[in-house]
């Protein structure tokens, strides 16, 4: 698994892995984890940037952006080279880091709930089938 390799320390590294680890926990798909993270360490990166910092191959950031961009987590300024060839395109989180990846917790909160009612009815269930086997 690659690692955050923004900040100069490996001690700087362990909140921002922590974050990944946490977001790959609640659902959060490992890449996009990475891309949240290093955008908020980072500030507005550009797509060869965030390879080098998150470790991964271009077609994986460029999935990670588009899932980032259509929720709108992410935005992409484009930069104009001011000559010729395509301009640059750099990306920065849509604000600070909890209210970007607030949807990913409302959701993982909904899914715990959504188990939580579930193993309770299904304890409500068995008791009920042990009774009436017993009876």
């Amino acid at each position: 698994m690659p690692q955050i390799s923004l900040a100069a320390e490996a001690a700087a590294n362990e909140p921002a892995n922590l974050v990944v680890e946490m977001l790959e926990n609640i659902g959060v798909s490992t890449n996009v984890a990475y891309v949240l993270v290093s955008l908020h360490e980072g500030g507005g990166l550009s797509s060869k940037e965030l390879q080098s910092v998150c470790g991964l191959r271009q077609p994986e950031i460029s999935l990670a952006m588009k899932e980032l961009l259509n929720s709108e987590m992410v935005r992409c300024d484009v930069q104009s080279a001011g000559g010729r060839g395509r301009p640059s395109h750099k990306y920065s989180l849509n604000g600070e880091l909890f209210t970007v990846i607030k949807p990913y917790i409302d959701d993982a909160e909904s899914r715990l709930n959504q188990l939580t009612n579930d193993l309770q009815r299904l304890d409500e269930v068995t008791r009920r089938l042990t009774r009436a086997a017993t009876s």
